[in-house]
């Protein structure tokens, strides 16, 4: 069972933000680019990254097969054992993380992992997990 991340007003503006002022500066910046390696260059580094933020915006999800949770942002991918799982809970941390929303799941697992997502549907996808765990403890 596939879940889709929440894409969220702020974290799409910082990313799709980020993708507008990398071509901006590539495109309409005077002084730019001169000669034909530094414009390699400048389209590559603006390219490449503005390519990994669409990645990441358009290929973030998280996927239920057996016992296993497989959380996928982009190019990054991560395996959660579910019956490790040991609680789920609400945040709003900002750190780093396959979730393309500030409404954020912290998942607890192993002896002291977290990973923090943001499923479109938290409750179906809490429900989905205790199905296979029944022992998480769940604090939406």
């Amino acid at each position: 069972m596939r879940f889709y991340s929440k894409k969220g007003i702020i974290t799409g503006f910082l990313l799709w933000g980020a993708v507008a002022f990398l071509i901006g500066s590539f495109l309409f910046l005077p002084g730019g680019p001169e000669g034909k390696g530094e414009i390699i260059a400048a389209v590559l580094v603006c390219g490449l990254t503005s390519s990994f933020i669409i990645w990441c915006w358009f290929g973030t999800y998280y996927e239920i097969n057996g016992n296993q949770l497989k959380v996928v942002g982009g190019p990054f991918r991560w395996k959660i054992d579910i019956m490790t799982i040991k609680s789920i809970r609400k945040t709003r941390n900002p750190l780093s993380s396959p979730a393309l929303s500030l409404n954020r799941l912290e998942v607890l697992y192993g002896k002291w992992s977290t990973m923090l997502i943001s499923p479109k549907n938290e409750e179906q996808f809490c429900e989905a997990l205790r199905k296979i765990n029944s022992k998480i403890e769940i604090n939406l």
